[in-house]
């Protein structure tokens, strides 16, 4: 329901009618965040070695450092 047919997303103002009423707009992190995260859960799991980076809540990779 969410998805358009001129292309792209939208929110649902209600989720429990059928069709939902749509919102005139797209949010940002769903391309930002959404796509990334859904990106990397179907890529080759060497695409971002885990264990030399972290996501912070925004799907943006970051380099582990060490203190010492």
């Amino acid at each position: 329901w969410a998805k358009l047919s001129a292309g792209g997303f939208t929110s649902l103002l209600d989720v429990t009618a059928v069709p939902p009423p749509r919102e005139d707009k797209m949010e940002t992190f769903f391309v930002s965040e959404t796509l990334k995260y859904l990106y990397l859960l179907f890529s080759d799991s060497d695409a971002v070695p885990l264990t030399r980076y972290v996501f912070n809540t925004e799907a943006h990779p970051l380099p582990q450092f060490s203190w010492s």
